[in-house]
């Protein structure tokens, strides 16, 4: 009910009323979802509400906190959920349904950013996909799309606990109080009796604990920064830049970097890389700088690290330099790569390649990010957008020559330009490559003059 949803604002605003007293900076960050009834739970008959529905109630709790800045409205996107819903909730026709989404281009609903609402719609179109009749309310004696699956426990007793949710009566947990005689105890006992079992076990353990003494860990001073050069081949290319780091921090346990770690709470490594690695880019010339808490000279270092590669990880150089230097990512000033090409004939390419230098401006669309609103300001959809960019300041060289490995390679050079620089499947398409089977080879990172190399 709609008294319901203003009573989480009226609770939101007293926290922080008595928040404010203690800590002047005390905020709240408030998480609210729709329910999704799911199966196999008390709550599968009831309704679910619709995508018009969660968005008047969600803007109910947005114009109550849309100017107050020591409250952050955090919320389950309305999209989303109404896809989940119709996920949940169907029957075998919602194989139909999400194959007729992918077709449409559906993939990640669960980012945010990347939720294609349209083409759930028009999907629902296509196969005139009863969305009123799957989140509406369910009889208790209906029989459900999940009936034939069985998870030990009879739908009886699912009804009998819906009824005692209505009544609002609350169960005690059986491992607490006496068996709700669910259905599992007739059909597994052992999982029953293994339950109780640890459950008594855990009971006589938490009695007799005792907190030991806590040890304050104290993390050595860092004494040393180095800077590696690094690259990847073959199938290591296709790592996300999340895998690609963490294999980086395996190798570095392996062999044995004193690493220096961060404070607080999720301590990490202090390793840093100067730009991300992008699946499916090959590279000889990246960079990432690591923090030691002991000193070690960087050449015996490098020969730990070549031994514990893994397969397809390059490192080639390492070098010390100051413990206050700039970070590599904001000293990085432009990029060299190599796209190796199949191509047989270079007369029309080289034409192109030709035609864009000589071009003052080379518009292409790019997605970028919406800047956030000032604080106080409301919230506003930060979804990246589409949106015409010129990359002809960014394109310093591109060149064509005779490759080694395939026919044809392109030498290319991209300067920052209002922080930007562009990217070599921009490239490719403009020259109208075949992304599939262009080979892309960072054989370069630009530095500036603090960290520059020969």
């Amino acid at each position: 009910r709609d008294e319901d949803i203003v009573a989480i604002a009226d609770l939101c605003e007293r926290t922080v009323e008595v928040g404010k007293p203690i800590n002047p900076k005390a905020k709240v960050r408030l998480g609210v979802s729709t329910f999704v009834p799911k199966p196999f739970t008390p709550f599968q008959w009831a309704e679910q509400i619709g995508l018009e529905e969660t968005e008047r109630r969600q803007r109910i709790l947005d114009a109550r906190f849309r100017k107050n800045p020591n409250i952050k409205f955090g919320r389950h996107e309305a999209a989303t959920t109404f896809i989940e819903g119709l996920v949940t909730r169907a029957d075998r026709r919602g194989g139909d349904l999400i194959e007729a989404a992918w077709c449409r281009g559906a993939r990640f609903e669960s980012w945010d950013e990347l939720c294609n609402l349209g083409a759930w719609k028009q999907a629902i179109e296509d196969v005139n996909y009863d969305v009123a009749g799957e989140f509406r309310a369910r009889e208790l004696d209906e029989r459900l799309p999940w009936d034939h699956i069985d998870v030990l426990m009879p739908k009886s007793w699912y009804q009998e606990d819906w009824n005692r949710a209505m009544e609002l009566q609350h169960a005690l947990d059986c491992r607490a109080g006496k068996c709700h005689m669910c259905g599992v105890i007739f059909r597994e006992r052992e999982l029953c009796q293994h339950m109780l079992k640890n459950q008594r076990r855990g009971r006589i353990e938490e009695r007799d604990f005792v907190t030991p003494p806590r040890v304050v860990y104290v993390e050595p001073e860092a004494v040393q920064r180095l800077k590696l050069r690094i690259g990847r081949t073959g199938e290591a290319r296709f790592l996300s830049h999340l895998e690609f780091m963490n294999a980086w921090l395996r190798t570095l346990r392996r062999a044995r970097a004193p690493m220096s770690y961060s404070q607080g709470f999720h301590a990490h490594a202090r390793i840093a890389f100067a730009t991300p690695a992008p699946v499916g880019e090959e590279s000889e010339g990246d960079y990432m700088d690591i923090v030691l808490s002991e000193r070690i000279e960087a050449a015996d270092l490098l020969v730990r690290i070549q031994a514990a590669l893994p397969e397809g990880f390059r490192c080639y150089e390492a070098e010390e330099i100051p413990m206050r230097a700039p970070s590599l990512m904001s000293q990085v000033q432009g990029l060299r790569y190599t796209l190796h090409v199949d191509t047989p004939g270079t007369s029309a390419l080289a034409a192109r390649i030709a035609e864009l230098m000589a071009s003052e401006e080379v518009s292409i669309d790019r997605k970028m990010k919406a800047k956030k609103p000032p604080k106080g300001r409301g919230r506003r959809d930060t979804r990246p957008r589409s949106a015409a960019l010129n990359i002809r300041p960014m394109i310093e060289t591109l060149a064509l020559r005779e490759g080694n490995e395939r026919p044809v390679a392109i030498d290319f050079t991209t300067v920052a330009s209002g922080e930007k620089l562009a990217k070599p499947k921009e490239i490719i398409a403009l020259l109208g490559l075949d992304p599939a089977s262009t080979r892309v080879v960072k054989r370069d990172t630009l530095l500036a003059d603090a960290f520059a190399t020969a």
